[in-house]
């Protein structure tokens, strides 16, 4: 296929001080959207056949923040944002991902997703480069994109999108960024991230699919670091570890009607753990190396499917796979 985009865009800010402690920032941005795809209606011949897809609309935005003082702050937001598909997921066109080790086909009739974010944060800052945050949060999707699958015969599956009516996901979340030199660890610090989310998926009335989770959201997430860095030595060095919750990597679905339904159970993505180490050592204050380890528990990735019979839960393990390790060194040196 072919494409091509179109966009034009206005914002429009205005900041409000109320007084020394609450100040409101809100602003306005207009987009115009136009992205055309060319594809050809036969195989063996030029035969070019265009699809628009046109948005426009309006995304407001706001920013409110109130300073008990120079260290703590309560802070409001809320933005509308947009999700526009890509050329290849609206393309008829089936290309070959080898992350899922399947085909994947986009859908003509995909449309933009709007989401709705509102934020409540309350951030504190010991010092300066340091941050403790806590946040609850809540957003609506209307057409959220979701990826879904179809078997092909066999076990060969492909790949596609699909719009739900929409969904909501809410939760709580932490941030934190902080030194240790308070514990006698001079040069160390910590970074922090983790949320716990809850998502739900709304379908239209009297359909057959059930309630879920939407797809690619986990239920929690934990990002956490320990850095060191010693400017006189030259030396930094980071260790990183994270891990994600169960989530729906493909969307089943309910074939037939009546007494001959089959249902194709969701396909989840397993938690796995990963860890990796970094590390840059100056020399001369010309020359420098740097390691780097990813990937150093090499857990599985594993694929499953659940579902309740008559005979209890089964638990099937559909895909499993290994990165494996990876390991990097290079050098540089600063004329």
């Amino acid at each position: 296929y072919n494409g091509n985009n179109i966009l034009a865009a206005g914002y429009l800010g205005v900041n409000m001080p109320v007084d020394t402690k609450f100040n409101i920032y809100i602003g306005a941005r207009y987009e115009f959207n136009r992205m055309r795809l060319i594809t050809n209606t036969k195989d063996t011949q030029e035969s070019h056949k265009s699809h628009d897809y046109t948005t426009n609309g309006i995304f407001p935005s706001l920013n409110a923040v109130y300073k008990f003082d120079e260290r703590n702050y309560l802070r409001f937001a809320y933005g509308k944002t947009i999700n526009r598909p890509e050329f290849r997921e609206v393309s008829p066109s089936v290309y070959y991902d080898f992350d899922l080790a399947s085909n994947v086909q986009g859908n003509y009739d995909l449309k933009s997703a709007y989401i709705h974010n509102l934020d409540l944060r309350y951030e504190y800052y010991p010092t300066n480069g340091e941050l403790i945050s806590a946040s609850v949060f809540y957003k609506r999707f209307i057409n959220p994109i979701e990826w879904t699958y179809t078997v092909n015969g066999g076990t060969d599956l492909t790949y596609s999108y699909v719009n739900a009516k929409g969904a909501d996901s809410y939760g709580l979340e932490l941030e934190m960024k902080k030194n240790l030199d308070f514990i006698g660890l001079n040069n160390f610090g910590v970074n922090f991230n983790g949320a716990l989310i809850k998502s739900k998926v709304r379908f239209e009335e009297g359909s057959k699919n059930k309630n879920r989770a939407m797809q690619g959201q986990s239920p929690y997430l934990v990002n956490a670091g320990i850095f060191y860095q010693n400017e006189e030595l030259g030396l930094n060095v980071a260790v990183l570890y994270n891990i994600i919750g169960k989530r729906i990597v493909g969307v089943g679905r309910n074939l037939g009607s009546g007494d001959n339904v089959i249902n194709i159970p969701d396909s989840y993505e397993m938690p796995r753990n990963s860890l990796d180490l970094s590390a840059s050592k100056k020399f001369f204050k010309s020359l420098e190396i740097k390691l780097s380890l990813r990937n150093l528990i090499s857990q599985k990735v594993q694929y499953k499917q659940f579902e309740n019979t008559t005979k209890g839960k089964v638990e099937e393990l559909t895909r499993e796979f290994n990165y494996g390790r990876n390991y990097g060194i290079s050098v540089g040196y600063r004329f």
